[in-house]
């Protein structure tokens, strides 16, 4: 029987992949410097050679800026690799639908908790300023998608969390799509008004602005859960 040889790692790939990992775990924090390749080295009990191949790694990925004579800086971790496959050209299916639903509730249930605890006067005026803007929508051209969006980034950005808000960023595309699909149907398929659709906001709105965190996630799962069940609703009829 002829077995197949067992690759290893390279070592400047064991270094990079426990350097990562540090940044990931918040070990270092973004703009902090990393040690020098000579303590690296020591701490690691590897060459120089395998610790420059490894920060050069972690350069190429956008983890880590490399200063001539001033050092190794961390990088604020960009989760877009994260959601690259969720753009919104690529919501195609039920399957993904679904999937971006999952993603959804995990991240923005969580978020409306986490909002009615941390929120400022700020957030609570920029969510009211989209509200109004819901209800004004006219049902025409004009379904209201952009001030959805606006009210799920200020409910984002009232958590207090910068990587809560850099991940709903990054989905905004996709998710204002998702929006308008579900107003277009809600409103023409279903032959209703968007007055539900602006009454669940509402009720997310008061659980967060009376910091009442229970409500806030049954508010906010409550609405996801009947948004995602529109889209699929709407994909099976087209």
């Amino acid at each position: 029987m002829a077995f197949k040889q067992i690759e290893t790692k390279k070592i400047s790939e064991i270094v990079r992949a426990q350097i990562e990992e540090m940044i990931k775990r918040g070990d270092v924090q973004p703009g902090e410097k990393l040690d020098s390749v000579v303590q690296l080295a020591s701490q690691f009990q590897v060459s120089r050679s395998a610790v420059r191949e490894a920060l050069s790694a972690l350069r190429a990925v956008g983890l880590v800026t490399i200063k001539q004579g001033d050092g190794t800086f961390v990088n604020k971790y960009d989760f877009s690799g994260v959601v690259d496959s969720m753009k919104a050209e690529r919501i195609i299916s039920k399957k993904e639908m679904m999937e971006l639903f999952e993603i959804r509730k995990i991240i923005e249930v969580g978020a409306a908790e986490l909002a009615s605890m941390n929120r400022k006067e700020e957030h609570l005026e920029a969510m009211e300023a989209a509200l109004a803007a819901m209800e004004r929508a006219s049902g025409g051209e004009n379904l209201g998608e952009n001030a959805d969006m606006a009210f799920h980034m200020a409910l984002a950005s009232g958590t207090g969390n910068s990587i809560m808000a850099d991940m709903m960023h990054q989905l905004s595309d996709t998710l204002q799509k998702t929006m308008f699909e579900t107003r277009r149907i809600w409103l023409y398929s279903e032959k209703k008004t968007l007055q539900r659709l602006y009454e669940e906001h509402e009720n997310i709105y008061e659980a967060v602005k009376n910091r009442d965190a229970s409500a806030a996630r049954e508010k906010m799962l409550e609405h996801l859960t009947h948004v995602e069940s529109t889209m699929i609703q709407g994909i099976e009829k087209e």
